[in-house]
């Protein structure tokens, strides 16, 4: 028999081996995690399509600076932070695609700092890994740090909010809750929907003062009140706000069904409407819930306090604030028959991949790192595609306007929707007008669009368009039936400007299957 001595040689051996198994394997982890990362960085960086429709509207807005914006963003719809943001940024980096996109780009990178820091709030170092790999390959995170809009900002934003309201809640001093009211006042001049989110959150710790015992209760009540401080600096904004409401709303599309409001959503996350889209969001959902409901003794190894809740508990509530803001967003575009879009789900998304990371950390340590490495490169793939796609079909158009064309053309848009994209890429060389105001059509009014478009006659407005066109040159209307609101304008304007004229002939065919925003080109000439 052996002695206890060797046996317990054995024992310190087999020990050791073990460990340095597990920090061989955590290596690799580390290794996986960066490669992935540097990626995917990589990829937040490119995109040379053209500026589609939101794209263009956000440079022009931009381009309006302090003086301007607050006219113009009467007739979008939208708060100004982002713009102002996009307007000091394009002072000094400059004003090119790639530099306006490059600012969503940043926002993007530096969030994958940020939820490593919401990720120590967990106590697995693994899960921390996890969580930046399952954000850096996110083809929702990748897809708006390659637009110039504003949900890279509100992803930041929101992680920001996290760290925030965790610093607070653990030493509540002056200055930290007067940054909660900070980052709540700078969701709300992002994004009216914040306002659902912060709702969300204040129902919460309402609940905490109301249940919580006293030390927690007071905790709860200055974080409340400190988001109700950050609420009350909207207060200027109001009037605007209200105008917007009344006036601007979202005509381009229909209150949403539930089931259609998951579908988007899932779509969203996943990359877009591919099959490998569709195999993220399946995964995502997967490990989601695993991450959600697991029971497992690893997620409470050391007992980490959140307003109130250990760590596991925390990240169910951050979970629920986030689906009960989409919940409220959803009823308020059924009660004012607003529009719901997939990106909106950018108020879920911090607490999902949150959801994701706890996932993947439950599963054996091997599982974990190659289930990441599977997601990744699915993810990769779909990105891959949709950033490959042209956004908009203006760039095709464009071109074959530039390259048969003449200086002093005339180009009509319809619908209006069309223009920002074209106004962007043709320049001055052209005489532009966006049915059915006539204007030049470097951004949309949304004042009142629904009521305007209903009382064009295209026959009217054809007439128009002949008016202030040069016989001599050549009339190119680039168009296409089926937006909203228009109905067949665009179509019988078509024919109204084919009948005054001697010849016609299609250059360009809209093409939906290659890209978002279609549209035809036609010439007419005398």
């Amino acid at each position: 028999m052996r002695s206890m001595r060797q046996m317990k040689y054995d024992k310190s051996m087999n020990s050791e081996v073990t460990r340095k198994s597990r920090d061989s394997l955590y290596y690799v982890a580390i290794s996986v995690t960066a490669g992935i990362v540097l990626l995917n960085v990589f990829l937040r960086f490119f995109a040379d399509s053209p500026f589609w429709l939101d794209e263009a509207i956000s440079a022009s807005i931009a381009e309006k600076g302090p003086g301007g914006l607050v006219e113009a963003l009467r007739h979008d719809g939208h708060p100004p932070l982002y713009y102002l943001l996009l307007h000091w940024w394009s002072i000094i980096i400059g004003d090119s695609d790639f530099a306006l996109r490059a600012m969503s780009g940043v926002f993007s990178v530096f969030s994958l700092f940020l939820i490593y820091r919401v990720a120590q709030r967990f106590t697995d170092n693994w899960l921390r890994l996890f969580v930046v790999g399952v954000l850096a390959s996110s083809p929702f995170a990748i897809r708006y740090a390659t637009e110039v809009r504003m949900y890279s900002l509100l992803v930041l934003l929101i992680l920001v909010a996290h760290l925030l309201i965790h610093n607070a809640w653990s030493k509540p001093t002056p200055w930290r809750l007067f940054a909660v009211s900070c980052v709540t006042a700078a969701l709300l001049y992002t994004h009216y929907w914040s306002s659902f989110l912060i709702l969300s959150l204040g129902l919460v710790l309402l609940i905490g003062v109301m249940r919580g015992k006293d030390e927690i209760a007071q905790k709860n009540k200055k974080l409340l009140l400190a988001v109700v401080g950050g609420v009350a600096s909207f207060l200027p904004w109001l009037p605007v706000f209200m105008e917007q409401l009344a006036h601007t709303g979202t005509p381009w599309s229909d209150a949403p069904r539930p089931t259609v409001v998951v579908a988007l959503a899932l779509e969203s996350y996943g990359g877009g409407r591919g099959s490998e889209a569709l195999l993220v969001a399946v995964v995502i959902v997967a490990l989601a819930t695993l991450g959600l409901f697991s029971r497992k003794q690893r997620l409470e190894e050391e007992f980490v306090v959140v307003l109130g809740q250990t760590q596991h508990e925390f990240l169910k509530i951050s979970a629920a604030v986030g689906a009960l803001a989409i919940l409220l967003g959803v009823l308020a575009s059924l009660i004012f028959d607003s529009a719901f879009q997939g990106r909106y789900g950018v108020f879920a998304f911090i607490p999902i991949v949150l959801a994701v990371g706890v996932g993947l950390s439950q599963l054996p340590r091997r599982t974990g790192i190659v289930l990441l490495v599977v997601l990744s490169l699915i993810s990769v793939v779909s990105v891959a595609r949709e950033l490959s796609r042209d956004r908009t079909q203006i760039g095709e158009i464009a071109a074959s306007i530039e390259k048969n064309g003449t200086v002093g053309d005339s180009v009509v848009f319809c619908p209006d929707q069309l223009a920002p994209a074209a106004h962007r890429v043709l320049g001055e060389e052209f005489n532009l007008y966006a049915y059915p105001t006539l204007d030049s059509g470097e951004t949309v009014d949304w004042y009142d669009y629904e009521l305007r478009n209903a009382n064009s006659d295209p026959s009217e407005i054809a007439e128009r368009i002949l008016s202030l066109h040069i016989p001599e040159q050549s009339l190119w209307l680039v168009w296409i039936d089926g937006y909203k609101t228009f109905g067949s304008q665009c179509g019988e304007l078509e024919r109204e400007l084919a009948a005054f004229s001697s010849s016609s002939k299609i250059f360009v065919s809209s093409n939906g299957d290659d890209f978002y925003n279609s549209a035809n080109l036609t010439r007419f000439m005398k």
